[in-house]
């Protein structure tokens, strides 16, 4: 599969949502309901699977994948928050542009496009880089809701989200224990159970980028134009920025990191914006539209975004 048809695939769940969202078959509060489902009944099994069947050959360059997801997330999130006011003086859509620049499409996307660049190899880095995702997204995503929100809920504001991280947040990381755990020691499952994972794992993905369809609104409106170009600007340009940044950190700390391995970390700083964004909308006063049209255009524009990346990052010589 090229680049262009994988994301024409990763696009047509998207596309099937908009379809029932102009059809009125979910109204909103259900499209909220089912993302909640996907976080936290879904994706642990995705974890599961993937972390059960993870391939430990190659571990020495887990750690400084791993590393490399936090720091990523870290600084984009400090910098998606001192830029808000860069998207629009509306509190609102600022904190739009935040949620939905905070994180790439690091696994669904990036597996695709690193096996597609890469190779096997890439793809087993980019399992490596997004193995802990999910705790990490959600613990990063909350910050930045709370951070946002204190100044006009306080304490109260500070409560719900702690409760609405721990009740997210839980499940993903019970999962990632128990199947490093199982990897570890070999303990088998049975065929029946490893396939039942697999079938509700499989559901997680197309689940999620449909929900980014039923919030979707490819006809900007004027005041959201500014914010949604910022956003994919932040993600599929300025994130190389933030890309050279960490792994000058991560060569520093870790003096085995290979030359792949080097390379997925910079390709992975420059997904577009992740269809999980319109989850922590769900937690902030914010402007939903704003948020899945980053995702949308972010990923639209990525197929230009990305072959150029791949291009300049094979003829830099610093990654030898």
């Amino acid at each position: 599969m090229n680049l262009l048809e994988l994301v024409l695939t990763i696009n047509f769940p998207i596309f099937l949502g908009w379809i029932f969202k102009q059809l009125k078959l979910f109204p909103d509060n259900e499209s909220a309901v089912l993302r909640k489902f996907v976080i936290k009944a879904t994706v642990p099994f995705l974890i599961f699977r993937n972390l059960y069947n993870a391939d430990t050959k190659e571990f020495s360059q887990m750690l400084p994948m791993i590393v490399s997801l936090c720091l990523i997330l870290v600084l984009s999130a400090v910098l998606v928050v001192l830029l808000r006011n860069i998207s629009s003086s509306d509190k609102r859509i600022s904190n739009s542009f935040c949620v939905g620049s905070f994180v790439g499409n690091y696994s669904y996307l990036g597996w695709g496009v690193l096996s597609y660049f890469y190779g096997e190899t890439g793809f087993t880095r980019g399992v490596f880089f997004s193995m802990f995702f999910w705790p990490v997204v959600l613990s990063v995503g909350f910050t930045i809701v709370w951070f946002l929100s204190r100044s006009s809920s306080g304490k109260a504001s500070k409560g719900k989200i702690i409760h609405a991280l721990t009740s997210n947040a839980v499940p993903p990381v019970v999962s990632a224990a128990a199947a490093m755990a199982m990897n570890f020691y070999g303990i088998r499952i049975p065929a029946w159970l490893s396939q039942s994972i697999g079938s509700i794992a499989s559901i997680t993905i197309p689940a999620i980028l449909f929900t980014v369809g039923l919030s979707l609104s490819v006809m900007l409106k004027k005041e959201t134009v500014r914010p949604v170009i910022s956003g994919t600007v932040f993600r599929t340009i300025f994130g190389m920025i933030t890309g050279v940044a960490v792994l000058s950190i991560v060569s520093f700390c870790f003096k085995d990191v290979d030359v792949t391995t080097k390379k997925v970390i910079l390709m992975e700083s420059v997904m577009p914006s992740a269809a999980t964004s319109p989850f922590f909308a769900d937690f902030l006063d914010s402007d939903k539209e704003v948020v899945s049209g980053i995702v949308t255009f972010s990923t639209l524009f990525s197929l230009v975004t990305l072959p150029f990346w791949y291009f300049m990052i094979e003829k830099w010589s610093f990654l030898q």
